[in-house]
């Protein structure tokens, strides 16, 4: 379904920094009981203000050392701050993380990371009130993928999610997890797609499908009306909503990678869909088939909405 892209080679500057990660990561790993407890290492610095093309590209060399130097992550994953990689070596946890200044690396005990986390996501900060803050960019991950065997699922994650407090708390983690999406899919899963199917308590055959494509890089959400294709005024109440096109019944809207806002546009136009549909909250909703190119099992905390 998509074709592959080719990474941006390193720079000088990059494959020392991508080195000395390496070189980190492996210490960590290697020698996890004598480094846990260090502060977490700055690896992949942003610059201030970089955008969302920027912060990708100043990750990838350092993440692609990494993956040279440990295998694939064992969960491959983001935050609203950046990547959340980890490399489970048993008791221990090797940790990619997005934070202000960039990504950084550390080492914890597996038991420890998860009672932290658990205790983020489970406060009562995330998707109560609808208003206070929405919490979704608190969240330690808005998304984890796992790739490995079913059996060697790692215990150490949250599998559940928060459903939003309000529409707007909606819009804000949709937001945040397809920009996620955009920033890290291309580095830790270059070339592949994800996607996620919604829908509406009172309007359930007509399913709305959310879809991320690197080849090009863009959002797309389709839904669909082949069953009321013919319906007076439809076309008008559609663009208005949002949609751009329709084909064969499928309406259909694209908002690019290069656009700063096309994560912020695909959630309002999903929200002002399900809402003109007749949903009264996000309680109303489902989402269901999560993946990644139909490759392991795909979990997102940061959804906003009830998973089935």
């Amino acid at each position: 379904m998509v074709i592959g892209t080719s990474p941006s080679l390193p720079g000088p500057a990059d494959t020392g920094a991508a080195a000395h990660a390496a070189a980190r990561a492996r210490s960590l790993y290697d020698r996890p009981d004598a480094c846990s407890g260090a502060p977490a290492e700055l690896v992949a610095p942003y610059a201030p203000g970089l955008g969302r093309a920027g912060r990708r590209e100043a990750l990838r060399p350092v993440y692609e050392a990494l993956v040279a130097e440990l295998g694939e992550p064992t969960l491959y994953g983001g935050s609203a701050a950046g990547p959340s990689a980890r490399w489970h070596t048993g008791a221990h946890v090797v940790l990619l993380a997005g934070g202000p200044q960039g990504a950084t690396l550390s080492v914890h005990t597996a038991s420890d990371l998860h009672g932290r986390e658990y205790s983020t996501v489970e406060s009562g900060s995330v998707g109560w009130r609808a208003e206070g803050p929405h919490g979704f960019d608190a969240l330690p991950y808005l998304w984890l993928l796992h790739r490995g065997p079913e059996r060697g699922w790692p215990a150490f994650r949250w599998d559940g999610h928060h459903t939003a407090a309000s529409w707007e708390h909606l819009e804000s983690s949709l937001e945040l997890l397809l920009d996620s999406w955009m920033e890290q899919l291309p580095v830790q899963a270059p070339g592949e797609w994800a996607s996620f199917v919604v829908g509406c308590a009172r309007d359930w055959p007509r399913h709305l499908r959310v879809g991320y494509s690197q080849d090009p890089g863009r959002l797309s959400l389709m839904v669909d009306h082949r069953t009321t294709a013919g319906e007076p005024g439809l076309e008008e109440t559609m663009r208005e909503r949002g949609w751009q096109v329709c084909d064969g019944g499928w309406w259909r809207a694209e908002f690019p990678d290069e656009d700063p806002s096309a994560a912020r546009s695909a959630a309002r136009l999903l929200v002002a869909d399900v809402r003109a549909r007749g949903s009264v909250c996000p309680d109303e909703l489902v989402a269901w088939e999560p993946t990644v190119n139909d490759r392991g099992h795909l979990w997102l905390p940061g959804i906003g909405m009830p998973v089935g």
